[in-house]
């Protein structure tokens, strides 16, 4: 009988490090092949092969048989377009050496902990148990809440309930085991203590996981309503484009007609009239014309949109731009930036009573473009950095694609208010 138990106990270890490995390497790695049931399969037999050279007791059988089986699954089970398979290989040995030593400072815990709570476990099998089953709780607790963060390319923050929720799970599980070693300490041949180590450990692994999951869920739903957000953002500004070219069309149909009537009114002496007449087309056709701002066309045709826009609404608009090239920005990045801000400077003036101001403001910083972005505002709640809109359940999204746009260019946003003045200073790498 203890020669199963301790096989068993040998397979769970073995599946705990097996998975966590194919963790690291789904992380980091694409597969090489689409059928899962390959992985499934390796990951399986992996586990109870590695179980049995764990029984021989055989430390350097068992080191060669890891890396030898870790080396095998990297270069052959992954790929990376851009990491040579010698560096992906030697990644995962060195992961997995970490492993180990995890498992080591694991195992020692148990011990000291036994020590500490003056608990002897005289069964050599319940000790051999309660160890592993210390260590791979730990290890799975590094994984999930320090390793996983590091090891991945690109993760869903992990946010201060997670760490809360892993604290609780991993407090209670350690009161568990503290019962259990005492309980194995009182009754050595209770098999079913064992059983119930193997139940906490892969209940904690399945907690964390549904927990990282739900945590990943969340966020690429708040990235794609940040997407949705940031292309009605765009649509708008087709839109506008759209009326504005129907209009041109329409002054354009009628221009014949326009010529005609001033040259009639010229002809019969009404020159008062004629001139009205000609200062009216002119003003109809100045909003057609596209001012020149920053000399980048997509930035000068949104900052003329959003211009007629404050005129509408009363607020006094000012830019200053030195001579600066912004070419190297893209035209999806310009709409975003700009959109994102001079809509966030609006709302806030539609706030304000009096005084209702936007100054922009682009220049030189060395070798990177400086923008700033002024505007009057009422008093503005913060919640870590980030100023807390009035839009719900969308509120931060436009900040959150204005980031990324920043991004690209090595550049940085820095957000602040100071005496009823919001500002916002951007600087992109050039």
């Amino acid at each position: 009988m203890e020669n199963i138990i301790l096989y068993l106990c040998s397979c769970l270890s073995c599946f705990i490090i097996v998975t966590i490995l194919y963790g690291f390497m789904d992380s980091r790695y694409n597969r090489t092949f689409a059928n899962k049931y390959i992985y499934i399969g390796i990951e399986l037999g992996m586990t109870f092969g590695i179980a049995v050279v764990n029984l021989l007791h055989n430390e350097i059988l068992n080191i060669t048989t890891w890396i030898v089986v870790v080396g095998f699954v990297a270069y052959i089970l992954y790929y990376e377009d851009f990491i040579k398979p010698v560096k992906r290989v030697l990644e995962c040995e060195i992961s997995m050496g970490v492993i180990a030593i995890c498992e080591s400072l694991g195992v020692s815990l148990t011990d000291w902990l036994l020590e500490l709570l003056d608990i002897e476990i005289k069964a050599n099998t319940m000790r051999i148990c309660l160890e592993t089953a210390f260590s791979k709780i730990i290890l799975i607790f590094l994984y999930f809440m320090v390793a996983g963060k590091l090891m991945k390319k690109r993760e869903a923050p992990f946010t201060k309930l997670q760490y809360v929720f892993n604290c609780i799970i991993l407090l209670y599980t350690l009161i568990d085991l503290i019962v259990i070693a005492d309980n194995m300490n009182n009754r050595p041949n209770n098999y079913f203590l064992v059983l119930n180590l193997g139940c906490i450990v892969l209940a904690d692994l399945y907690l964390l996981y549904l927990i990282k999951v739900m945590s990943e869920k969340s966020f690429l739903e708040y990235e794609v309503k940040s997407m949705e957000k940031q292309a009605d953002l765009q649509y708008k500004y087709y839109v506008r484009q759209e009326q504005k070219y129907n209009k041109t069309l329409g002054l354009l149909h009628d221009v014949n007609k326009h010529i005609k009537t001033i040259e009639q009114l010229y002809l019969k002496g009404n020159t008062e009239i004629a001139a009205e007449y000609t200062k009216q087309i002119g003003g109809m056709l100045q909003p057609l014309i596209s001012a020149r701002y920053t000399g980048n066309p997509i930035l000068d045709i949104l900052l003329a949109d959003y211009i007629s826009i404050m005129d509408e609404k009363g607020i006094d608009f000012d830019i200053k731009v030195d001579n600066v090239k912004m070419d190297f920005i893209d035209a999806m990045d310009i709409t975003t930036i700009f959109g994102n801000l001079l809509d966030n400077a609006i709302e806030a003036c539609d706030n304000v009573e009096n005084d209702r101001k936007i100054i922009v403001k682009i220049g030189a910083y060395h070798e990177m473009i400086s923008i700033r972005m002024e505007n009057n505002c009422t008093t503005v709640k913060w919640k870590n950095g980030i100023p807390i809109s009035e839009k719900g359940q969308n509120r931060g999204m436009g900040l959150l694609n204005v980031r990324r746009s920043i991004e690209k260019y090595d550049g940085s946003i820095k957000l602040k208010e100071e005496d009823g003045i919001f500002i916002v200073d951007i600087f992109l790498n050039s």
